[in-house]
């Protein structure tokens, strides 16, 4: 059985039904080489031949030419009357059916003539092809299946069964995203790598190809030529995306020669576009490419490259990355032109490429002796890297060591700064506080590292609730930012301002505060980092304070300047802010496509973060009923002591029934949370399930706690969780409707159906049974809008209990074609149908381009579709019926 290509042969069965019953007709499989043609081919012939049909198979191969062709296909190599004579009597004796493989490879008159005949005769021709050329049969009425990727369900099941296993692990799961859904790759991936079953779940034991893997896959590129193969190394050494003038400047090709082979490059689905750059459509490809390159020439590309990027006027980044590819070789050596451009591009690329740079001045101070006057400036530029990524730790340790050195003195006021930092970070705000202090009151302590330290030490201190104590020191940071005229100390100070507010509940002048702050830091790029985090904020308050549209703008600018200008990490970090708010909104579409694009960013991201991403992963998971990934994102979480993560663990315990455990682990929220005050969003739950087991004074004590909060402020969103934890705790029905109407009111569509649902029980209880019908049914309808499977079992178990029935079956959606589109990728494909660009889809949709970006190549996978041209072709066949709905 081919796994994923149900609707596909569904469709040829019908062929074969058309040509036993008389009807002749011709078929055009194409698709990216490895993609399963052939396996398709072969499961055709086999479903034929059993229906009693001559069938007549070959390959064509351009070297042999037509003759050769017809001589494979039992016909004779004559004039057409011979053909069209042979053929006539092979239709008298039984349907025929002929299937030319590599057809992309044959004549085209000859491919002509034959489908021709398949007008007029009992005769199937199906040609399986390669998309590099004009499709022979292009005059001829065709019916025409262009196979998609696999999704990521089927690839995992196929990754299974070739490995003659149940499942597969997490990192064989993350390998596979390299293969872009392609069976061939995938099945190079299963054959080359070093696997071991346990339990059932294949796993990778090494993550490191092997030489012979990347052989494999090269060899499977004898469809280019070797100039077009050589320029891909060379992109592929550029890393994914790449820009063309990047190419041209490495390569030294004329643009008109660099057109033409990145064209057949594009055309045969090896290069695919990304905005206004060049990716390859699987991974492996490109590591393969860039693998089989020899050590000696790939040092050399690397070198050359930086020195024209540089040349060229690129970004620090991209330079730093070329240098740090060559030095990284072999141990290559780093000469002079490479540390001279370190020793000037330092903190600029310890701003914007924190983990290059920290692997890059690694090395490069290794190198350089202890009295070299560029080695304190790259120390201290490592420090910079560091915090950048977010490594407390290191820079604790790092900032200790330069501080204990004579020598570094006269980095010393940047260097506490940077310490009392890594400290508060760390949670340790007793030594960053002692540390802040004792620098501040050392004499010639320089103002704006001043300015900066007092920020920091005001966050130290809130941490420590000591919220007057703060504030003090957030004001004296301002004064000395506004004296020093540091336009970056004065937005961290009033970004920890504003997350004091927020702390205690007082969102709407935490809003302003950091709009004050956004003000400060301007749009110069070494402050993006801090920027974003402001940006951040505010968007996750204006949400909180029930301004929806402002928040969804807010995101949109958020997203825009993060794609743009933001680290790796940073990136991580605002994608997985924006799949949390389009979880809370009900996008989970959105979401979904947010996480697949973070999870391209894994390598970068914290381990906080990389919980973050698991977490939610299985949030959604889990209540789309997705067994298999939702344990899959579950076995991969790090500690859940908070956040989405310990969220994800409640919904274990949830589902397995543990529902002391899931209480449990919820009183945690109970307390505040070093961030802002976020625990109502979690307290109904905590509520409802308290009052499930009986424990009352904990239900009691969560809906004060959430009383607590809605009592500063009246902020939307907490008003909304308290009058749902008053309705469960109470069995008030009247609560409960004034929550619903808080949740419509402020886009909180999930919690939305969850207080109906909370409703139509409380309903059902007290026996009025058309109120709970009418709640029941506006729960189950947000439910199947979302996909929210494990919801539906929930809400029909325990309203079944009450005698009551689901209102209605909703159809099955289907895996291809137009109906298999969610409502969010309709959306996208109408507008690519009214001509819009990826960045324009974004700004109308309030999305990412990057989301955007995935949900199109969602829409190409489903329609099978190779292009925008062909997905604006679909769209305005619906269009109608898509408007009118």
């Amino acid at each position: 059985m081919i796994l994923g290509r149900d609707a596909e042969l569904d469709r040829i069965r019908q062929l074969i039904d058309r040509v036993t019953a008389g009807t002749g007709d011709v078929l055009r499989i194409d698709g990216e080489p490895g993609i399963g043609k052939t396996a398709l081919l072969e499961q055709l012939t086999t479903e034929a031949a059993l229906r009693g049909c001559a069938v007549r198979g070959a390959a064509a191969d351009r070297s042999y030419g037509p003759h050769a062709l017809l001589e494979r296909l039992d016909l004779p190599a004559g004039d057409p009357d011979a053909i069209r004579a042979a053929v006539e009597q092979r239709c008298d004796e039984a349907p025929l059916v002929l299937v030319i493989d590599d057809a992309h490879q044959a004549d085209d008159a000859l491919l002509q003539r034959l489908a021709r005949l398949a007008e007029e005769l009992p005769l199937l021709l199906v040609t399986a092809a390669r998309p590099t050329r004009a499709d022979g049969g292009s005059r001829v009425s065709a019916t025409r299946i262009t196979l998609p990727p696999l999704d990521r369900a089927t690839s995992a099941q196929l990754a299974a069964r070739l490995a003659g296993a149940t499942g597969i692990g997490p990192r064989m799961r993350a390998q596979l995203q390299h293969t872009a859904g392609n069976p061939g790759l995938l099945g190079e991936l299963v054959r080359t790598r070093h696997l071991e079953v346990v339990d059932g779940r294949a796993e990778l034991v090494a993550a490191e190809p092997p030489h012979s893997s990347a052989e494999s896959i090269i060899a499977r590129l004898d469809f280019i030529d070797e100039t077009t193969c050589e320029l891909l190394r060379i992109a592929a050494l550029l890393g994914s995306p790449f820009s063309v003038t990047e190419l041209r400047a490495v390569s030294e090709q004329p643009m008109i020669e660099l057109t033409g082979r990145l064209g057949e490059a594009l055309r045969t689905g090896l290069l695919l576009e990304s905005g206004p750059r060049l990716t390859f459509q699987h991974e492996l490809v490109r590591q393969a490419l860039r693998e089989t390159t020899p050590t000696p020439l790939r040092v050399a590309l690397h070198h050359q490259a930086a020195q024209a990027l540089q040349s060229s006027g690129a970004p620090a980044e991209r330079v730093g990355e070329q240098l740090l590819a060559s030095v990284n070789l072999a141990d290559a050596e780093f000469d002079d032109w490479g540390m001279n451009w370190l020793a000037e591009h330092a903190r600029a690329l310890a701003q914007h490429s924190p983990d290059c740079a920290e692997q890059l001045l690694t090395i490069a101070v290794g190198k350089l002796p202890r009295h070299d006057r560029r080695r304190a400036e790259l120390r201290v530029s490592k420090v910079l890297a560091l915090v950048q990524l977010n490594r407390p730790g290191q820079v604790r340790e790092l900032a200790r060591e330069m501080l204990a050195e004579e020598g570094e003195q006269s980095h010393a006021a940047e260097l506490n700064w940077y310490l009392t930092w890594s400290l508060a970070t760390l949670g340790l705000t007793g030594e960053a506080t002692e540390v802040a202090e004792k620098a501040l009151h050392t004499p010639g302590f320089e103002r704006p590292w001043s300015a900066r330290t007092q920020a920091v030490l005001g966050r130290a201190l809130l941490a420590e609730d000591r919220f007057e104590d703060a504030y003090l020191a957030v004001e004296r940071a301002a004064d000395e930012a506004r004296a020093a005229n540091d336009p970056y100390a004065l937005g961290l100070a009033l970004h920890v301002r504003g997350s004091g507010l927020a702390r205690q509940c007082d969102l709407t002048e935490a809003v302003v505060c950091l709009e004050e702050a956004t003000a400060a830091l301007g749009d110069a790029r070494e402050h993006t980092d801090l920027r974003l985090q402001v940006l951040s904020d505010r968007m996750m308050l204006l949400f909180a304070l029930g301004r929806s549209d402002e928040a969804d703008r807010a995101l949109h600018e958020l997203l825009a300047i993060a794609e743009s200008s933001a680290t790796w990490n940073r990136l991580a970090a605002i994608r997985l802010s924006a799949a949390y708010h389009y979880f809370t909104v009900g996008r989970w579409d959105d979401a979904t496509a947010e996480l697949e694009a973070a999870s391209e960013l894994t390598a970068h991201m914290s381990e906080p973060d990389r919980s973050r991403l698991h977490g939610l992963s299985a949030m959604i998971a889990g209540q789309r009923d997705d067994n298999e990934s939702f344990r899959g994102h579950l076995d991969r979480l790090g500690p859940a002591s908070r956040g989405f993560p310990l969220v994800a663990e409640v919904m274990r315990a949830e589902i397995d029934g543990e529902t002391e455990l899931a209480v449990q682990l919820l009183t945690g929220f109970l307390h505040r949370g070093d961030r802002f005050a976020t625990r109502y969003v979690f307290l109904p739950q905590l509520v409802r399930l308290a009052v499930e087991i009986g424990d009352t004074g904990t239900a009691a004590e969560a809906n004060d706690a959430c009383a607590q909060d809605a009592s500063v402020g009246a902020v939307p969103n907490i008003l909304a969780a308290s009058q749902h934890c008053r309705g469960l705790l109470d069995r008030d029905p009247p609560a409960l409707r004034a929550a619903i109407e808080l949740y419509r009111k402020t886009n909180q569509t999930p919690k939305c159906a969850r207080a109906l649902e909370d409703l139509a029980l409380l309903q059902a209880e007290r026996g009025e049974q058309t109120a709970a019908r009418k709640s029941y049914a506006e729960a189950v309808e947000i439910f199947q809008a979302l996909g929210a499977a494990w919801d539906l079992r929930r809400i029909d178990s325990a309203m079944h209990a009450h005698g009551l029935q689901r209102p209605r079956k909703r159809k099955q959606r289907a895996s291809t074609g137009w109906e298999a589109l969610t409502n969010t990728e309709r959306r996208i494909a109408l507008l690519v149908g009214d001509g819009l660009a990826n960045p324009e889809i974004a700004a109308a949709l309030s999305s990412s381009r990057r989301t955007v970006e995935v949900h199109v190549s969602h829409v190409l996978s489903k329609l099978g579709a190779r292009s925008r041209v062909e997905i604006a072709v679909e769209a305005t066949k619906h269009r109608e019926v898509e408007d009118s709905a």
